[in-house]
């Protein structure tokens, strides 16, 4: 097994940024549990103590939807950036 930039040639799968092999993760799990975090704030609303913990968890359950969504589940191994578009 070679190491480094083996992967698809298929343009859909190469990071347009570094020309990297893109990874993909499931959309639908992400989506899930994007979702199950961002209810955490809900759950903090009556106790103070888990404000800011729940905050931190909803935003990146939100991130999670976004990524899930715009990016299709897609980051890059040779830079680690997400393929927006």
């Amino acid at each position: 097994m070679a190491f480094g930039k083996s992967g698809p040639t298929d343009s859909a799968l190469t990071c347009p940024t570094c020309g990297g092999a893109l990874m993909g993760k499931n959309r639908l799990l992400l989506f899930c549990v994007g979702t199950g975090m961002g209810t955490c704030l809900s759950l903090a609303h009556g106790l103070p103590w888990f404000w800011a913990p729940g905050t931190v968890l909803t935003l990146t359950g939100f991130y999670l939807i976004v990524w899930a969504t715009w990016a299709k589940g897609r980051w890059c191994r040779e830079c680690k950036k997400f393929p927006w578009f």
